[in-house]
């Protein structure tokens, strides 16, 4: 059984939300914590932290690492008082985050791997053009759609570079079938 925490980090368009999808299926033990969802869910009623963190959205800025630091530092607390493991998606993906993390975990004895899924810059581009069309997703206009990938290829990428020299990454192919990766996924991190 695996006994560690997760952490997906991923260029957008990578079919991430599939693969943790099927993961989350095959760990029971296993809870998802989604930086994006969550901050979304501030926004179901009007409050101050939903209003500050719209205003940072709306520049096309990230949203502050105080407010990212502290959702996941509480959803730490929650595996660890359930005796649960994470499925982390979307976070750390700057380098402030990643100061922040590494210590937290080694505080509370948790252990982690980074599963990075890559994907071809264009087709990340073709795959997200597309949902946009299929789902009507306002958050994958072109202007957002490179500016998410000039984050990932600039700031998150050195995140994994620094978390790879801990030996502490796989890489998976995500151009591919939803199948052969996920299956690539299982194979690398051990599970049968």
């Amino acid at each position: 059984m695996l006994k560690k925490d997760l952490i997906l980090l991923w260029i957008q368009g990578c079919g991430k939300g599939t693969q943790a999808d099927l993961l989350l299926k095959k760990l029971p033990d296993y809870l998802y914590f989604e930086m994006w969802e969550t901050l979304r869910s501030l926004h179901l009623n009007s409050n101050m932290i939903w209003n500050y963190m719209k205003d940072c959205m709306n520049r096309w800025d990230m949203v502050d690492n105080f407010i990212t630091n502290d959702l996941m530092d509480i959803s730490l607390k929650i595996a660890q008082k359930n005796n649960k493991y994470l499925l982390i998606d979307w976070y750390p993906r700057l380098e402030e985050q990643i100061q922040y993390f590494l210590p937290r975990m080694k505080d509370l004895d948790r252990d982690f791997v980074v599963i990075h899924y890559i994907l071809p810059r264009e087709i990340a581009i073709e795959r997200m053009i597309k949902r946009a069309e299929l789902e009507w997703r306002k958050d994958d206009n072109i202007q957002a759609i490179h500016r998410r990938i000039e984050i990932f290829e600039t700031q998150t990428s050195q995140i994994i570079n620094e978390i790879k020299a801990l030996w502490k990454v796989i890489e998976i192919n995500a151009n591919n079938t939803i199948e052969n990766t996920f299956q690539e996924s299982l194979q690398k991190l051990g599970i049968n």
